[in-house]
């Protein structure tokens, strides 16, 4: 395995695993989907880190994934880590895979929250992150955010938010984590909206925000942005104003080092611009108060800057049944992409898929792991289309699977809406479709 690891130059998966609760009366565990994107049988190796950056030796685990497969790993189930294991994992493949992971924390009345994010390709580490929304006691809401090195030597990281509050941390070894609770930000006010930029001295890193509000039972996770994630022009699949009760917002933050013009082009004609100061600022656009959207409204945008590279979170969020999610913006599209966990009433769980078309007029095809496909209706550039799985029949019943998604060599973007039963808490949760082709 060693061996082929080291002259297999695309992939290395790197994801963090959030196991123990901000709250004492909450129970957490993580579980990780691994997607296999060949035509031949990955063998793969789990590497578990823990919070002191040394391998769990008795916990590290080989497997098979047969070709363009997937499979679920849940930390519950590896007897060989401790408990109270609060750490990360490297997932080391001899062929091309993808993966997600899932973080529920639960309470003794069995109520709730969860989110889930995509786990990074050792091509995706750098020296610097973004994190364009940071939270202290914010309506509720306080983020966390996690810093896994990538690299194979020691690194020191600092976070600076806008504002002028900072964390840092030195001595951060290869695989371990870091998780900084903003909570705990020096200085940082009570109800303080920002934006953080993240960097490490002496490599690379990733990194993950969960946005947590505890009382509410609420979680909305997403990826930190690279450098090389941002864009003049960003692409979001969905966003709402009341519809089901569901509303969004979208955080854009600068990455440039002038000021700019930032627009958001919606679905349904009208925009709205706002200009961003340098130094990674940050603007809060929030669909659930634009009296240039319709109530019950459902769409997509685009956001575009005039001068300066730009990123997004969109957040989703649900005040009346408590669920909200969060998935990245996309600076760019893809002619290919990939959901490791697709579910059709799997525990009470099933799916969505959310695709916008940014090329010319296309349509698009869903493949499931089970070998049933599905396609869109013709959809002309910016349009969008759902593929719900709750009403495909031919995915049966409980199924839980994996998707290949195409648009006939066009470029488009995709994310996945995952959405449990009502009345546990925050089970709703997204993650952004993984390329599989560039």
């Amino acid at each position: 395995m060693k061996k082929a690891v080291s002259i297999i130059i695309s992939v290395s998966i790197l994801l963090a695993l959030f196991t123990t609760a901000a709250a004492a009366q909450f129970t957490s565990v993580t579980s990780f989907q691994v997607q296999n994107l060949s035509d031949q049988t990955a063998t793969i190796m789990l590497e578990f880190y823990d919070a002191n950056g040394n391998v769990v030796t008795a916990a590290t685990l080989s497997d098979t994934i047969s070709a363009n497969s997937s499979k679920l790993y849940v930390q519950a189930n590896n007897t060989n880590l401790p408990t109270g294991f609060n750490g990360s994992v490297v997932i080391l493949s001899d062929q091309p895979v993808a993966a997600i992971a899932v973080q529920e924390a639960k309470n003794a009345l069995n109520q709730v929250y969860q989110g889930t994010y995509g786990g990074f390709a050792a091509d995706q580490a750098a020296a610097k992150f973004y994190a364009p929304t940071v939270m202290k006691a914010f309506y509720g809401f306080t983020t966390e955010i996690s810093v896994q090195n990538a690299g194979s030597t020691n690194v020191d990281v600092s976070v600076d938010y806008t504002g002028g509050y900072s964390d840092s941390f030195a001595g951060l070894k290869p695989g371990q984590v870091v998780r900084f609770d903003n909570g705990s930000t020096p200085s940082m006010p009570t109800n303080y909206i920002g934006a953080g930029v993240i960097t490490a001295t002496g490599g690379n890193v990733v990194a993950v925000v969960n946005q947590n509000n505890v009382g509410a039972l609420q979680q909305q996770t997403y990826e930190g942005f690279s450098e090389a994630a941002a864009g003049p022009t960003l692409y979001v699949p969905v966003l709402m104003r009341s519809f089901y009760g569901f509303n969004t917002s979208v955080q854009v933050q600068n990455v440039g080092a002038a000021s700019t013009d930032v627009t958001i082009y919606y679905s349904n004609g009208t925009s709205k611009t706002e200009t961003l100061a340098t130094n990674g600022s940050s603007y809060l656009f929030t669909q659930g108060n634009d009296a240039g959207l319709p109530t019950g409204w459902i769409g997509s945008a685009r956001i575009e800057s005039t001068g300066e590279n730009i990123i997004a979170v969109v957040n989703q969020q649900n005040p009346t049944t408590g669920k909200a999610s969060s998935y990245n913006a996309f600076a760019g599209g893809a002619s290919g992409f990939v959901g490791p966990n697709v579910m059709k009433n799997f525990y009470g769980f099933n799916t969505s898929v959310q695709v916008q078309n940014v090329g010319s007029s296309t349509t698009c095809t869903a493949t499931f792991s089970n070998g049933t496909s599905q396609t869109s209706g013709t959809l002309s550039q910016y349009g969008t289309h759902l593929f719900t799985q709750a009403n495909n029949a031919a995915l049966g019943t409980s199924f839980i699977g994996s998707v290949e998604l195409s648009c006939n060599g066009q470029p488009f973007v995709a994310i996945v809406n995952q959405d449990g039963p009502n009345g546990v808490g925050d089970n709703a949760m997204s993650y952004n479709a993984i390329p599989s082709v560039p």
